[in-house]
């Protein structure tokens, strides 16, 4: 019993030695995953608070263009009611084609012989409004009306081609300015800016639309 009891300790005094002075030492975790020259990743703790600002950032505010008014100042009326109402407001100027009316034709014949004898023809059946251009590019076509309506200009066109002549219609405009109002305003604060548009012009057939928020220069006092 005695020597079972020497060789117990024998070998837990091997055991301690080994263990604290003989075995080789294992690398931390940390040495495992660098390489010479590269430096190693450290973990973020911000990362909730930066998407969260960049979430409330983009939240912040609603960006929205209004218009087109036919009068600048139409929009310095809208634009100052907007700037009155706290919110920051620009207007932009723009050209665009107005359309006039539309116009249905017979393409120019040969000559002003072919276009005369067409052009009676077509008056028999009860046509009114015909008569021949004698110059510019629709010089020897004949006119047959202007229309401000499309489908009233169509209607005209298909009944003579009905009765058998090469009629067609086209859109006559003209270039002209109008005035967008760009504004930005809080989330879900519902600006009532298309009532105040009806009230200060009724006769500007305008659209509120969405847009890219960007950095907006104040319009000026109307």
């Amino acid at each position: 019993m005695y020597q079972l009891l020497i060789a117990l300790l024998f070998l837990n005094l091997s055991a301690f030695a080994w263990n604290a002075f003989l075995a080789p030492s294992h690398a931390s975790p940390q040495s495992v995953l660098l390489e010479p020259g590269v430096p190693s990743l450290a973990l973020r703790t911000d990362v909730d608070s930066v998407m969260y600002s960049s979430n409330s950032a983009a939240t912040e505010s609603s960006c929205y263009t209004i218009g087109p008014y036919n009068s600048e100042r139409a929009a310095q009326l809208v634009a100052g009611k907007v700037r009155n109402f706290g919110l920051a407001v620009q207007i932009r100027k723009m050209q665009s084609m107005e359309t006039l009316n539309f116009f249905v034709y017979i393409p120019p014949l040969a000559d002003y012989a072919q276009a005369e004898k067409t052009a009676q023809d077509i008056v028999k059946n009860d046509v009114r409004d015909v008569y021949i251009i004698n110059e510019g590019p629709y010089q020897n076509a004949i006119a047959l009306g202007f229309f401000n309506n499309l489908n009233k200009a169509k209607r005209h066109a298909e009944y003579i081609r009905y009765l058998g002549y090469d009629a067609r219609y086209t859109e006559q405009q003209e270039p002209r300015e109008v005035f967008w109002v760009d504004y930005d305003e809080p989330f879900g604060s519902n600006t009532p800016v298309q009532a105040w548009s009806a009230a200060v012009d009724a006769t500007s057939e305008v659209q509120r639309i969405p847009r890219a928020c960007s950095n907006i220069i104040p319009a000026a006092a109307p």
